[in-house]
């Protein structure tokens, strides 16, 4: 396996971080992976090593405010800056280095939210969508009085650091990779108003328009994940005929982070539902 990493410089001069994994030979797509909120793209070594070994070559940045990228932690202006990234992340990266792989779009959380608005504004040279720990509506454990506020503070103060609603536990239930995502210097624990609010947002305009995805969708889910809501219902949206709904009972947030048995089963699904899109 070949590494190559860089930097970009998005629209508006942000320097954002970006890093591949390469097979042995020509890769039989590329996948365009996109990370969730407040970590980087260094944290999907499963998916990396499932993957990769097979034929795949996956390309991803750290977005704005985030990992080793310029930016104001947790914050972003507007949400349309992160699908913006991801648009020049894929003309000045990827098809510098595979100018001619079939691409697909792998999005996580937050991610998911960034990779559907992203295809429905564009699909263009993208084979398919996987969307994991997604949803069409903000999560279960926010009480509504906290979406209110936030979108007040996102006009009055919307780059102030609060601390993350989330306790870590919830992405996994292996112990060992909360302690791993805890003690990781390039995750943090906080949240800007903006960014909270444009999240709100973009999940219901991503559910919104999710008729506009025409492109082959595998939508993989943990039962307890409640980070965001209404995943059955994004899927009934989803304008594709061939769509795919993958509910894993027991698992939490990080479906390809959970305990060892139950990760390959869904990392296993992944490969099989990329090798039959690729």
């Amino acid at each position: 396996m070949k590494t190559l990493n860089g930097t970009f410089s998005a629209h508006d001069g942000t320097s954002l971080y970006w890093k591949a994994w390469l097979p042995e030979g020509t890769p039989r797509a590329v996948i365009h992976l996109i990370h969730g909120y407040a970590e980087h793209i260094e944290r999907y070594g499963n998916v990396v090593n499932e993957l990769v070994p097979a034929g795949y070559a996956i390309f991803g940045n750290d977005h704005r405010g985030h990992g080793r990228s310029q930016g104001r932690r947790g914050h972003v202006k507007s949400f349309q800056d992160f699908i913006d990234d991801e648009r020049e992340f894929f003309a000045q990266v990827i098809r510098k280095h595979l100018p001619d792989a079939p691409c697909l779009v792998l999005g996580h959380s937050m991610g998911s939210l960034i990779a559907m608005n992203y295809v429905e504004q564009n699909a263009e040279g993208l084979k398919g969508l996987v969307l994991s720990g997604t949803g069409s509506q903000p999560g279960t454990d926010i009480p509504p009085i906290l979406v209110t506020l936030t979108r007040i503070l996102s006009r009055v103060l919307p780059a102030v650091h609060v601390k993350s609603p989330l306790p870590p536990e919830f992405i996994s239930r292996d112990p060992e990779v909360v302690k791993a995502y805890v003690d990781d210097p390039l995750v943090y624990n906080v949240i800007t108003p903006r960014l909270a609010h444009e999240m709100n947002r973009y999940v219901v305009l991503g559910a919104e328009n999710a008729y506009k995805i025409q492109i082959p969708v595998l939508i993989q889910l943990g039962s307890l994940d409640t980070a965001f809501s209404g995943q059955r219902e994004l899927f009934e949206k989803i304008g594709a005929k061939d769509k795919t709904f993958k509910l894993y009972e027991g698992l939490k947030h990080e479906v390809y982070n959970e305990l060892p048995a139950d990760r390959t089963r869904v990392l296993a699904d992944l490969k099989t539902w990329i090798d039959s899109h690729a």
